[in-house]
């Protein structure tokens, strides 16, 4: 069976995936993010409640906001706060193996040696810079709602 051309496109977009640590400093046109999130809210969600919601900054606001949150993140004054878990309280196999390998990865990538917890520290910093790409995209869920909204929840972030 061929695949079509468009479900090329839909294999090349999910294959060619990448995380992105840096980024250049262009504008990017509102119309592309409304784009963007225009299609995203297309994702599947249970009785189309669509239980998500997008913020958006960029220019001055984006700059306030990273600068305030890297400080609080910096002086250590930045509390988070997890309404379900994301990791389980002890690894293991065949996770554990994966997350240390890709933690390996990047920080040696960076020059940044295991055990350097500075660095570390401020690596982990440039998530609140958004690795200064020139828009920050925020995503939020209520969390009184439960597992299936949650889901449909990720079928949107990863639509995004």
């Amino acid at each position: 069976m061929s695949k079509t051309d468009a479900t090329k496109a839909v294999d090349e977009a999910i294959t060619s995936r990448r995380s992105v640590r840096a980024f250049l400093d262009m504008p990017v046109p509102r119309e592309t993010v409304e784009d963007i999130l225009r299609v995203a809210a297309q994702a599947p969600s249970g009785t189309n409640m669509q239980p998500w919601r997008a913020y958006v900054a960029t220019g001055e606001t984006l700059k306030k906001l990273t600068t305030d949150v890297l400080a609080a993140h910096s002086d250590g004054s930045f509390e988070r706060r997890q309404s379900w878990k994301y990791y389980p309280d002890k690894f293991f196999e065949p996770y554990l193996s994966r997350r240390r390998a890709v933690g390996l990865g990047l920080y040696s990538l960076l020059g940044i040696e295991k055990g350097d917890g500075v660095r570390m520290h401020q690596q982990m910093g440039r998530n609140y810079l958004f690795f200064d790409a020139p828009v920050g995209l925020m995503f939020t869920i209520d969390e009184r709602l439960e597992i299936g909204s949650w889901l449909d929840y990720g079928m949107f972030l990863q639509t995004s």
